[in-house]
């Protein structure tokens, strides 16, 4: 536990992380505090229960369209100016949002346009910073500078709903739109101080639409991943009712704008409390499972209590909990997720993890502020509720598992050999067929044929687009695997990815080949011959 907490605060050292940890955590609270005035103030200007959840639909959906583009932009071009350009938008977008404050000028449809256009900023901002805080420290700091993210997180949500409720309640919102207007000039002027980070460019650079697909194919065939995204769904989608209906929730048991942003506040606490005093001791001795599970049902509980308990004391010592059970197990997914995404394609990786919360939150909020138009809140409460026990329960007995990511060996191993090739086609030639050619041993084909499969993962989690395994009907024994790769450069790129764990799998495969010498890589450009008419 010392030692976590040493790693965490030790990267502050870094004097440009810590500076833009600063900037972030100031501007993270200016956003927490603006969206629970705008939120709040949504709920002066109409009583539909739908369009006060749809505020945190139109905060997610610009995630779904665009973090994927957004990640892979981190990936090609100057990380630090795709950071200012969102961060310039987002507080031109703001101060106009003042503006029309101060003017009496707001309705519920500006409300909504404001939150959209400030998810653009978040879309092109979050997949950006988990790429660039790689940069920024070394690898052996990168865990401390996540530690450090989701403290700064859980101190904007302690924070920002505090002092919206102290503006809301002493002039109103345009004071707390105003202070997130500023938040942004922090991360501003310390990235533009900085120095731009060096984008690897290398000869066989990716293009933007291509590194989509990539991250597309690689996390259609990553097992774990796909298990990861799967938990983080259902939590996420069952998991906001309490923080969607809350401000409905507040308005009926008659309390104030205070009381609400006081609430949101215990929530954030609850989330610091447990990342320094509850996950260090969990984490030491229980799998990632089991406080994925365990957290979910406590969760799950408390979401039932809060649509029994009236009064203010008991909401806020459920809402301290329950932040405290939502940070566990989000911050346990998100662990997860990073330890199963490799450097070259962790930007994008990234991108697809916040669509699949981002997406999940949204609908999430829409459909529990349909329930409670239909009904009522306490009842769109227990009916979460129930989600959540089913979510936990189903994940457990159907061995939905997120620990295998835990153990990962995502190092580069460079284990494949050079090309030595009498003609070498261009990067963009293509596509490409690969084969290699194995000898096996008759009695021991089926357990060949097992470590094939998995290696089958590998080839196209990589890059191939088709893998398969031939047998020659002459010789029983002889096998063909053949993949096809799209271009040359994404060939070439294959040899690049290859990690720690991938060569265990190939020396799992090679173990069985009994031919004389290690099998022969034969590369294959396919050539178009056009039809001659007669």
């Amino acid at each position: 536990m010392s030692e976590g907490k040493k790693g965490a605060w030790s990267v502050l050292g870094n004097s440009v992380f810590r500076s833009l940890w600063l900037a972030n955590v100031a501007s993270g609270i200016g956003s927490t505090l603006h969206d629970t005035a705008a939120v709040w103030t949504m709920t002066s200007l109409t009583t539909s229960a739908t369009l006060v959840t749809l505020m945190q639909t139109m905060s997610s959906l610009p995630l779904f369209f665009l973090a994927l583009p957004a990640g892979a932009l981190a990936d090609l071009v100057d990380r630090r100016r795709v950071i200012i350009a969102a961060q310039v938008g987002s507080l031109l977008v703001t101060m106009g949002l003042v503006v029309m404050s101060a003017m009496g000028m707001l309705t519920p449809g500006v409300l909504l346009a404001v939150t959209f256009l400030l998810g653009v900023g978040v879309a092109f901002t979050m997949p950006t910073w988990q790429a660039l805080l790689a940069e920024l420290v070394d690898k052996k700091d990168l865990t401390g500078a996540l530690t450090l993210g989701s403290i700064g997180v859980n101190n904007s949500r302690a924070l920002g709903p505090l002092v919206a409720g102290v503006l809301l309640a002493a002039s109103g919102p345009t004071a707390a739109f105003a202070l997130n207007a500023l938040s942004f000039v922090g991360i501003i002027a310390v990235l533009w101080r900085s120095k731009s980070p060096v984008v690897m460019k290398g000869a066989h650079a990716e293009r933007m639409m291509g590194a989509m697909v990539t991250s597309l194919r690689f996390t259609r065939h990553s097992p774990v991943i796909q298990r990861v995204l799967l938990r983080n769904a259902g939590f996420a989608f069952f998991g906001i009712a309490p923080v969607a209906l809350l401000p409905l929730i507040v308005r009926g048991r008659g309390l104030s704008a205070g009381d609400f942003g006081l609430l949101m506040g215990v929530y954030g606490v609850g989330g610091i409390l447990a990342a320094f005093l509850v996950l260090p001791k969990l984490r030491a001795k229980v799998s990632a499972d089991g406080i994925l599970t365990a957290g979910t049902v406590l969760f799950a509980l408390l979401a039932a209590g809060l649509s029994l308990v009236g009064n203010r004391w008991g909401m806020m010592a459920i809402l301290l909990v329950a932040g405290g059970a939502w940070l566990t197990c989000m911050s346990t997914l998100a662990v997860a997720a990073q330890s199963a995404f490799p450097n070259w394609v962790r930007a994008r990786s990234s991108a697809i993890f916040l669509i699949v919360v981002q997406v999940s939150l949204a609908v999430g909020a829409v459909v529990w502020g349909q329930v409670t138009a239909g009904t009522d809140a306490g009842w769109a409460l227990r009916v979460a509720a129930l989600g959540l026990l089913l979510t936990g329960g189903l994940g457990w007995w159907f061995k939905v598992r997120v620990s295998g990511a835990m153990g990962l060996n995502l190092t580069p191993s460079s284990h494949w050999a050079g090309h030595e090739l009498a003609m070498e086609p261009s990067d963009g030639e293509g596509p490409v067929m690969v084969e290699l050619e194995y000898v096996v041993k008759a009695e021991e084909v089926v357990k060949f044929q097992r470590a094939m499969s998995a290696l089958r993962v590998v080839r196209l989690r990589d890059g191939a687009f088709r893998w398969s395994l031939f047998q020659d009907l002459d010789e029983p024994g002889r096998f063909k695997e053949v993949f096809l790769v799209g271009t040359w450069g994404e060939h070439l790129r294959q040899h690049e990815r290859a990690t720690a764990d991938d060569r265990v799998i190939e020396e799992a495969v090679l173990a069985f080949h009994v031919g004389d010498g290690a099998p022969k890589a034969r590369h294959h450009l396919m050539k178009e011959v056009r039809a001659v008419v007669l």
